[in-house]
């Protein structure tokens, strides 16, 4: 959580609140106990809010973080060629991520509905993926066909279930030497009308870093993991994960962000001992769902990927309680921040003892 520039609750009274605009004393106090009431809300908030770093927060601070790697799912209007609606069907469309990197691929699937939700015979009859000009400066189109079944084969599961499904491949179908959008086209025909559904994706060819391991280190009250790296180019980088309980339950998100030499380097992911003692939660722990990518400033992508590492990365060893740290967070922009608000408070407070004892 970023530190918010503070609010002063308990500056000097003035206009409609100055003493010669109350009509008694009994008005001023109970201006002053509602600037009390709210100084000392802020303040408990603003403390309450910044207990731990912003590399090491509860997860149910961020509920769209929980399950990273779930597909994309959307459901829309079924649109013919010219993008005329046609009424009485939907498309579901998914599609397993929006960005990826090197030999990466993505899946994709398109069912039909109609305004029911009662699922409609659904035939694609022609499909391919060509790159999209995400500038003004001119590209070599590269297309290629990318053809959805439903026979059970390839990347489709289920034989005859009215969903189609297709695997894109850049870097094997043409799109090796490609950075940018790359947006794929399906005819579909649901119960005899013609339309067209879409996806895109961000491709960048290369791929930034290469996982290596995880070592797990307890410091300064701390569990910190340590996710080593081959990284080919420097940069920046962000990484996150999350740490579940014994119990499969997630509880932190822990962050990585910052620049990064070319090397075999480590990636440190905090744990912070008091989020920890907080939660208290069953032992081992499992650091979860890894993700991570190199950004590239005023450029397009804006990022280049790493490999997702889906599931359990690394399962941690069983700590004593007491052995983390039940301190609070702790820098020089939060403790100036705290002391103005506390200003605030004892400000409020004075003058609200001075109007109660005249």
């Amino acid at each position: 959580m970023a530190d918010a520039e503070p609010e002063t609750a308990a500056s000097g009274v003035s206009g409609p609140y100055s003493a010669g605009g109350l009509n008694s004393r009994q008005q001023q106090l109970a201006q002053w106990q509602q600037r009390l009431e709210t100084a000392e809300h802020l303040y408990n908030s603003y403390r309450d809010a910044t207990r731990y770093p912003h590399e090491s927060r509860p997860i149910g601070e961020h509920p769209d973080q929980v399950r990273p790697f779930d597909p994309v799912s959307e459901i829309k209007t079924l649109r013919d060629a010219s993008g005329k609606a046609v009424k009485g069907l939907r498309l579901r469309t998914t599609q397993e991520r929006v960005f990826l990197a090197g030999a990466e691929t993505v899946k994709l699937s398109i069912e039909a509905f109609d305004d029911n939700n009662k699922a409609v015979p659904l035939t694609v009859t022609q499909s391919s993926a060509q790159t999209i000009p995400d500038t003004a400066t001119p590209i070599t189109v590269i297309a290629a066909n990318v053809p959805f079944s439903d026979d059970g084969t390839g990347p489709d599961a289920l034989a005859g279930d009215g969903k189609y499904t297709a695997r894109l491949s850049p870097q094997a179908q043409g799109f090796a030497n490609h950075a940018g959008t790359i947006r794929l086209l399906a005819q579909v025909s649901a119960n005899g009308e013609q339309g067209v559904a879409h996806f895109d994706v961000v491709y960048s060819p290369t791929v930034p870093a290469t996982w290596l391991g995880v070592r797990e280190s307890i410091e300064a009250g701390s569990l910190n993991f340590y996710l080593k790296a081959q990284v080919q180019t420097a940069g920046r980088y962000v990484v996150s994960g999350r740490v579940y309980d014994a119990n499969d339950k997630p509880f932190a998100l822990l962050q990585f962000n910052d620049e990064v030499s070319a090397g075999q380097r480590e990636f440190k992911l905090q744990l912070f001992g008091a989020l920890v003692r907080d939660v208290n939660p069953a032992f081992p722990l499992k650091l979860v769902d890894v993700e991570g990518f190199l950004l590239r400033p005023d450029a397009f992508p804006d990022r280049s990927m790493l490999a997702r590492r889906p599931g359990t990365v690394h399962t941690t060893g069983r700590y004593g309680i007491d052995q983390f740290s039940p301190a609070e967070w702790s820098s020089e922009e939060r403790e100036r921040y705290l002391v103005e608000y506390q200003r605030d408070v004892h400000n409020a407070g004075e003058q609200v003892r001075s109007l109660q004892n005249p």
